[in-house]
């Protein structure tokens, strides 16, 4: 795994954000995805594919007071803290269609 917080930074690392701060942790919004694997044969190989940490975080050096978590191990700058609230959840008929799909894709894997 990466360094640490404080082996990057040490004691001298300031928050990007409000400049004040010392560094305690980096912001983990995914930025990127770089596994280019998109259509595989079945559902099964398509994860199996897709599996692992593929993706590209924003990585931007916050203090504790200007992170926001969001999960376990999972914090968020206050720009991507934003987006995040913005982000809308399909309606109840795209809910159930999305749910029917697993379902289907599930179904045919057996």
């Amino acid at each position: 795994m990466g360094a640490s917080v404080h082996e990057s930074f040490g004691d001298h690392g300031i928050c990007a954000v409000c400049r004040r701060n010392p560094v305690s942790r980096w912001c983990d919004y995914v930025v990127d995805y770089t596994n280019p694997v998109t259509f595989l044969r079945n559902y099964k190989d398509f994860i199996a594919a897709n599996s692992g940490n593929d993706y590209t975080t924003c990585d931007l050096p916050i203090c504790d007071q200007c992170a926001t978590s969001v999960g376990r191990d999972r914090d968020l700058c206050p720009h991507h803290m934003r987006l995040h609230r913005e982000v809308k959840l399909p309606d109840e008929y795209q809910r159930r269609r999305q749910i029917q799909a697993r379902s289907d894709m599930y179904r045919e894997e057996q």
